[in-house]
Parts: structure tokens; C-alpha cells; sequence
């Protein structure tokens, strides 16, 4: 899993989208918002990859957050 660093210009709202996630995605973009996170992917993915990427990122935090808890 990769993370990056979105910077949004806080008065234009505009965002830097870095090369490394342009070159996975494209430039045709769907956002899916909820209320903690947001999931961005091309529109050309169908959404049953976007499910199974989904489930493989929340492993992947869940793993993340139980190597941070004490014991």
C-alpha cells in the first residue's frame, strides 16, 4: 500500500494530485465521499475493483493498527 500527502490550497480549495497517484488512476476521477475518508478512483474501474482495492486498504489499516497497540 502506498500513502501520499494531498495539499489543498486553502483559498482556492484546489488540490495537488501527486504524480504517483496520476499515473495509477488518470485524469478522470469519481470521488466517493463519507464522513472520515474519501475514495478516489478512475472512472473507468469497474466498481467491483474498487470493492475488492477497498478491502485490501482496510486489511492492510487494520494490520497497521493492531502493530500500534500496546501488546
Amino acid at each position: 500500500m502506498a500513502e501520499f500527502t494531498v495539499k489543498v490550497n486553502p483559498e482556492q480549495h484546489l488540490a495537488y494530485i501527486p504524480k504517483g497517484i496520476y499515473k495509477v488512476l488518470g485524469p478522470k476521477l469519481t470521488a466517493v465521499t463519507g464522513r472520515a475518508a474519501v475514495v478516489f478512483y478512475s472512472e473507468e474501474t469497474p466498481i467491483e475493483d474498487v470493492i475488492r482495492s477497498l478491502e485490501i486498504i482496510r486489511t492492510d489499516l487494520q494490520h497497521a493498527l493492531h502493530l500500534k497497540s500496546p501488546g
